[in-house]
């Protein structure tokens, strides 16, 4: 695994032995957070008992974090990035988070706090990735804007967007319009979402359209050398998208429902051992 640098190794290993919280502890030291945070003149005592509230629940998140930066592994090791430095971006946004959670309501801490990590991972990445550098607070403008509308159920207009976020409509355009801009793909971008080392590349089309025959020719191939009454069978079993039943074989074939399962099993058996080689090669 390329994001387990010795450094981050340590880290996980050190975090690991910090108890996590129970429900109630959750809320308790969340209660004396926001307690600190709400007032504006806090006494010592309630400082200082706000702070060792804010240090526990932290602490105790700080794998939250790391699960965070190891659902971008692929990206980190795409860009060359240390995962300790993503580590610390996350840290930050859960310290953010700590500070702004309100367990009256009700929800879990780690539900809230990881759209906050998230957000200061992202953020991170798109400062340090960027071809053009853009200031964080337009990035952020953008960000919130796309949020908008993504969670929209229906169309948001560039107007209504921009009251709703207290920003002009050309602020917000121009927002919107550079953060677009500013990024480039690279064609030996890992996809996030495919198996193995396939890259953007991969799915470039050279323009030369392959017709449904020419993917299963060498199957069809192998197909076509199988007994007679196996390869009927097969063709029976598997000609339209839904599995034609033993049963209503039997009826066409003449045969039993014992013969077809078998004939079914044996081709089958055939066509592995004759596929795998090809499939994987040595």
């Amino acid at each position: 695994m390329e994001l387990m640098s010795d450094a981050f190794g340590d880290y996980l290993h050190a975090i690991g032995r910090i108890p996590l919280l129970t429900a109630a502890e959750e809320v308790h030291l969340g209660t004396l957070v926001q307690e600190w945070m709400k007032e504006t003149s806090p006494s010592p005592g309630l400082e200082r008992r706000g702070r060792r509230a804010m240090a526990r629940m932290v602490n105790a998140n700080l794998r939250l974090v790391v699960a965070v930066v190891l659902r971008h592994q692929r990206r980190i090791n795409h860009l060359n990035q240390d995962p300790m430095d993503l580590v610390q971006a996350g840290n930050m946004g859960l310290m953010r988070a700590v500070e702004k959670f309100d367990p009256s309501r009700g929800y879990k801490f780690s539900t809230y706090g990881y759209w906050w990590i998230r957000q200061a991972i992202n953020r991170y990445l798109q400062e340090q990735t960027g071809t053009i550098r853009l200031p964080v607070n337009l990035v952020d403008l953008a960000h919130r804007a796309e949020s908008i509308r993504a969670s929209s159920e229906q169309p948001v207009s560039r107007e209504d967007l921009a009251t709703r976020l207290g920003e002009t409509e050309q602020r917000l355009q121009f927002a919107l319009t550079v953060a677009r801009r500013s990024h480039t793909v690279s064609l030996d971008q890992q996809l996030s979402n495919g198996e193995g080392d396939m890259t953007l590349l991969d799915m470039v089309s050279d323009g030369i359209a392959p017709q449904p025959e020419d993917d299963y020719k060498w199957m069809h191939q192998q197909v076509r050398q199988l007994e007679r009454r196996e390869r009927t069978v097969l063709e029976l079993r598997y000609q339209d998208h839904q599995m034609v039943s033993f049963a209503r074989i039997a009826e066409m074939t003449g045969l039993s429902k014992d013969q077809v399962q078998r004939l079914e099993r044996n081709a089958l058996q055939k066509l592995r051992r004759r596929l795998t080689p090809i499939l994987n090669p040595d």
